[in-house]
């Protein structure tokens, strides 16, 4: 039997198929990557002071593929292209963008204005897209560094304290760079626009030379050299044959307190020596920088510090900068350099915490045995090796005269003594100089006293 052709029905019929093609586009749509609705992110890697001749960072990104881009600085009712062009479908671009040398630099301010759109079909076909904008206070002149007094002279191993001016109205960081590359931060002395840092030259930098660094918001920089005498010292080196008894007892103890391959059959006694003087100590030399390598330091009136006396009636059992290599069947095998002295007397002496400061640690510390870390301002440590017992805790304040510890045989050492070390910003430098009342009064405290007179002057 036939049936009738019923329109109404047909007519349902279509229009279910097409809310079905409907709906299944908008699902397309709302669904398919090419059509994702994710705006592209514009970064700008900078403050808001701009010295237009140093290029400034910015960061493009999308999530499905940049399509194009436009950058323009608005200033002096101008328009100024800075970058514009196809970005051909990349997730991340980075532009370092400067003003074009044919366009005259704006005198104050300049508004920059970042145009972005991505390859996605959301938006009619047109895009995702962003625009962002950034005032920026234009500042093209260098801050004013000058030097107004230091120590005269700077030796191997040495320390030496520089005091300079470092103006700017938008100043960001005031610090002495050396030659080697090593930081040293800077503190405010007295006055505004006024710095002090102590500085330390390594015993192995013969090419020394030390910059006062100042640099301002939009990125300017200025420095002045710092103008030291250079005094090469010269320290002592010492042969040590390795011996089996040397090789046995102290060597054994570290390693079974600190190498966790101790009760490894292969290891032969070298193999436990060369751990403990290479492996262990670099580490607990790592242990000492972290501690006296402060990030920044407080403002300062005026430095006082006074001669370094650790232990009474010491004696000087060994020297600074001592280079000690060791040697097993005449054939070198070890070297470490002794970056400090070591001083006895009697049994478990007392340790004198000479100056005040704080007890930045105090723990026991691989080859230094049991020791505390004293920071006594200006970014000047003192620490106090192989001690038996610690008489001051982690940030504790230490008073001057008050005892810290106790002489000892804890880490890698062989008699009763103490290993006293001098650290200006994590560098070791010859404790003598520190404990020497002339020394410090020429070269800490007069720098000080002229820097002071000329300030006052100046103002």
């Amino acid at each position: 039997m036939r049936r009738h052709y019923n329109p109404r029905r047909s007519q349902r019929i279509k229009t279910i198929f097409f809310v079905l093609v409907i709906a299944a586009i908008a699902l397309f749509i709302a669904f398919s990557p090419i059509f994702e609705r994710v705006a592209p992110q514009a970064v700008l890697l900078h403050s808001q002071y701009w010295n237009p001749t140093t290029p400034l960072e910015i960061n493009l990104t999308d999530n499905r593929g940049l399509l194009s881009y436009k950058v323009k600085a608005i200033a002096d009712n101008r328009e100024i292209i800075l970058a514009q062009g196809e970005a051909k479908g990349v997730k991340e671009l980075a532009l370092s963008l400067t003003f074009p040398p044919s366009e005259t630099i704006p005198k104050d301010r300049v508004v920059l204005v970042i145009e972005a759109l991505d390859s996605s079909l959301w938006n009619f076909f047109y895009g995702n897209s962003v625009e962002t904008s950034k005032e920026f206070i234009i500042d093209k002149d260098a801050p004013i560094v000058n030097i107004v007094a230091n120590s005269y002279s700077i030796a191997s191993g040495g320390s030496a304290l520089a005091i300079f001016e470092a103006s700017d109205p938008n100043i960001d960081e005031v610090k002495v760079v050396t030659k080697s590359g090593k930081v040293f931060v800077a503190a405010q002395f007295y006055k505004p626009r006024y710095y002090a840092a102590l500085i330390a030259r390594d015993i192995n930098d013969r090419d020394f030379a030390a910059y006062a660094i100042a640099t301002d918001l939009a990125g300017n920089q200025n420095r002045a050299r710092i103008p030291l005498y250079l005094k090469d010292v010269r320290y002592k080196e010492s042969a040590i044959k390795l011996t089996k008894t040397f090789l046995e007892g102290k060597v054994d103890d570290l390693n079974f307190r600190y190498n966790s391959r101790a009760n490894d059959a292969e290891l032969t006694p070298l193999d436990r020596f060369i751990f403990v003087n290479e492996a262990l100590r670099e580490k607990s030399l790592k242990t000492i920088e972290e501690h006296t390598s402060p990030s920044k330091l407080p403002s300062i009136d005026y430095f006082e510090i006074g001669a370094f006396r650790p232990l009474a009636n010491a004696k000087l059992v060994a020297g600074f900068g001592e280079r000690r290599v060791y040697s097993l069947d005449s054939k070198k095998v070890s070297e470490s350099y002794h970056l400090g002295i070591d001083l006895a007397s009697v049994r478990e002496a007392s340790v004198i915490a000479s100056n005040e400061g704080a007890t930045v640690y105090s723990a026991e510390n691989g080859v230094y045995g049991n020791m505390p870390i004293i920071h006594h301002g200006l970014g000047l440590f003192t620490l106090y090796g192989h001690c038996t017992h610690l008489y001051i805790a982690q940030g504790d304040a230490a008073k001057r005269g008050a005892q810290v510890g106790t002489t000892g045989t804890t880490g890698f050492a062989f008699g009763d003594h103490t290993h006293f070390e001098a650290r200006v910003q994590g560098v070791a430098v010859t404790p003598i100089e520190w404990m020497d009342a002339a020394w410090i009064k020429a070269n800490i405290n007069k720098v000080q006293d002229d820097a002071k007179k000329i300030i006052d002057g100046r103002s």
